[in-house]
């Protein structure tokens, strides 16, 4: 049973600040948590695939100072061909969360 537990259990991926691959490999997004820099201009598109023009799996716009979370569960997202993060303004921080 351990090992299941293992299996299962989500991998993450830190933030940049910038665009970037977050992730390159057929994956499940269960979440994301995104950090306002306290300017409050953070906007990120998470997208499915290599780049922003995959389709949109999410967005995320904390307020100042703030921080926002988007959790689809333990089902998440399929996002065959990995995981593209948009950044729209700011520089957010933050963590991808898949499997």
């Amino acid at each position: 049973m351990g090992q299941r537990a293992q299996d299962s259990a989500a991998s993450v991926v830190e933030l940049t600040g910038v665009d970037q691959q977050a992730v390159t490999e057929s994956c499940v997004l269960l979440g994301l948590d995104v950090n306002d820099d306290d300017s409050g201009n953070v906007h990120v598109h998470v997208h499915a695939g290599t780049d922003n023009t995959g389709a949109l799996v999410c967005s995320a716009i904390p307020a100042n100072g703030n921080h926002e979370i988007v959790w689809f569960g333990s089902g998440g997202v399929k996002c065959q061909d990995g995981i593209y993060v948009d950044v729209i303004s700011g520089t957010p921080e933050g963590s991808i969360f898949y499997r």
